[in-house]
């Protein structure tokens, strides 16, 4: 392979080693919208989820060849994503780089904004599996074999993970908040 503009390991990405590059892209693609939704809902950001895809759609391009022929490429590609937005946010910079919430104009969005901050807060102090499993089954309306398959465990586990976090999010929504 090439190099493109001299950077070292654009060239795998760009240019398919056996010629495939249409078929991943068309099997990859109707996922795509999910993935960010997916991001989205792990990362509580758009512009970093869209950033999360992009690198989760870069390794699973570069790992294609490790899946087992026969798996099925959804819950693959989403514990991809899953995995690339768990090394977001254990990154050096997410607590820097942080953009500020939208301002509020009118009282009745006000309480709207304050419930969604209170939800996506609570959301970003769970676990990282049970925020997967809490995305995976109720922002992306996924079965909980679908949960599962892509969590990495059983459908019991899957279901055990997404009960539990919907009590740790209960527990938490129901406490005052300090700066309220």
């Amino acid at each position: 392979m090439t190099s493109l503009s001299g950077r070292e390991g654009a060239a795998d990405v760009m240019t398919p080693p056996h010629g495939d590059a249409g078929e991943f892209e068309a099997e990859l693609g109707p996922l795509l919208a999910e993935a960010v939704r997916l991001a989205t809902g792990m990362l509580l950001n758009a512009v970093e989820a869209e950033d999360a895809v992009q690198d989760a759609c870069v390794r699973a391009w570069r790992s294609r060849a490790n899946r087992r022929p026969g798996t099925p490429l959804r819950p693959w590609f989403l514990g991809i994503v899953g995995n690339q937005c768990r090394e977001a946010r254990r990154g050096r910079w997410w607590q820097v780089l942080r953009v500020a919430e939208p301002s509020v104009s009118s009282p009745a969005k006000r309480d709207d904004l304050s419930a969604q901050s209170d939800l996506r807060d609570a959301l970003s102090r769970l676990p990282y599996r049970r925020r997967l499993a809490i995305v995976l089954r109720y922002y992306l309306d996924l079965s909980f074999a679908d949960v599962a398959a892509t969590a990495g465990c059983s459908v019991d586990a899957a279901k055990a993970l997404v009960r539990r976090g919907i009590a740790d999010l209960e527990r938490a929504l129901a406490t005052p908040r300090a700066d309220a």
